[in-house]
């Protein structure tokens, strides 16, 4: 899909990482080059906060937005994931005594927000252990009780591709008055996802994966309409509804009072920056969305699933082992020792085969996890190399 349109491909012989970064469509580059040369050359209201977010904030949100099925108010800009789910944290007080729910196997950005959080606001933090690399929902449900804050998880994990089955966790956790709280960067832009669907209450998800805007900070967060009647942001000016309409009609008027009440502003906006938005970011980022939703998320979902279906029949089929199912994130048990394990992946990156090697609490693997830019060829050349590799590594 649209290969032309990632010239980095032509580093590798596969590029089979993208849980690891995506690559950049070479659209982002005349997106921020012709946002840049508007800056440099002062082309239209650069200097205005209401002219800027039209040029490159609205139609951002806005691709967002179509890409989760929901309001573009409910959308907004963060830089990466974990800024974006401190932010979602930090809006919200919990009662002291409260508890929040967690898996083991989570990329450390959560252990490190939640581990500070909960001593913050004095909760007990409850951390589900895995079964044999995995989660099952059950030993989910059981952690959460009427005490329980928050569900706080990544969707897909980062080591096995697990995947969360999301509906009904949210179901249980609002059964007991809980949040939903997902980290998607492992999801979003590699499958559908609908927050409201699923009943999640705010998303973060970082643009350097799945979402192939790799390096920028760029990030998108969503915020219900349940929780932002909850949330009370600390907020900055831009977080604020412009008193005249627009902020440029405001600056001058004489009788403006510095210290007076500001309306807070609509929808995600309140969990916004609150000051002037990143607005590179968000054009790079921009071009990358629109690609995204150009294709389509089911065209992309049914393209990942199947060329990673290709990796994990055949590693079955050689007798490996895989650590989970039902994302593009396939993740080879080898059988080999973690240094020796290591000395395949080595041997893989050497022979111009991008993929990673990567483990938490005793279990390790390959990972490979194609997305729209990959093709059969991709996997085959990938599959190729491992078995040669695990056949000379084993004579």
């Amino acid at each position: 899909m649209r290969r032309s349109l990632f010239p980095a491909l032509k580093k590798f012989k596969a590029y089979l990482n993208t849980a690891s970064l995506g690559l950049m469509p070479s659209t982002a580059l005349l997106e921020t080059t012709k946002l840049l040369n508007d800056v440099i050359e002062f082309n239209g209201e650069v200097n205005s906060v209401d002219y800027m977010d039209e040029r490159v904030l609205k139609p951002l949100l806005d691709e967002a937005a179509r890409l989760m099925k929901v309001s573009p108010e409910n959308v907004g800009l963060s830089i990466q994931t974990t800024e974006g789910l401190r932010r979602i944290l930090l809006s919200l007080e919990p009662k002291r005594g409260q508890n929040i729910v967690s898996l083991d196997t989570e990329f450390p950005t959560i252990p490190a927000l939640l581990k500070s959080y909960s001593e913050r606001f004095n909760l007990e933090l409850r951390v589900v252990e895995n079964r044999n690399g995995v989660h099952c929902i059950e030993d989910i449900e059981r952690a959460i009780d009427e005490g329980t804050f928050a569900v706080v998880l990544s969707s897909v994990n980062w080591v096995t591709g697990g995947r969360i089955d999301l509906r009904e966790l949210s179901g249980v956790a609002h059964e007991h008055g809980a949040l939903l709280i997902v980290d998607a960067v492992q999801h979003l832009g590699s499958l559908r996802l609908f927050p409201e669907r699923e009943g999640i209450d705010a998303l973060s998800a970082g643009g350097e994966k799945w979402l192939l805007s790799p390096d920028t900070g760029a990030g998108l967060i969503y915020v219900s309409d349940e929780l932002l009647e909850e949330a009370e942001p600390i907020a900055g000016l831009l977080n604020s509804e412009p008193p005249t309409g627009e902020w440029g009609s405001w600056w001058g008027l004489p009788e403006k009072d510095p210290w007076g009440e500001l309306k807070p502003a609509r929808g995600a906006k309140r969990l916004d920056f609150g000051g002037g938005p990143p607005y590179l970011v968000a054009g790079a980022f921009l071009a990358s969305l629109r690609l995204i939703n150009e294709i389509g998320i089911e065209e992309i979902e049914r393209h990942n699933i199947r060329l990673a279906g290709r990796i994990r029949d055949e590693a079955l089929s050689a007798g490996l082992e895989v650590l989970a199912e039902g994302s593009p994130i396939v993740t080879i048990k080898t059988g080999l020792s973690y240094e020796e394990e290591e000395r395949l992946y080595q041997k893989l990156a050497a022979e111009g085969i991008s993929v990673s090697h990567r483990g938490v609490l005793g279990h390790y693997g390959i990972r490979a996890s194609p997305h729209l830019y990959n093709g059969r060829e991709d996997v085959e050349m990938f599959l190729e190399a491992l078995f040669e590799g695990l056949g000379s590594g084993q004579s």
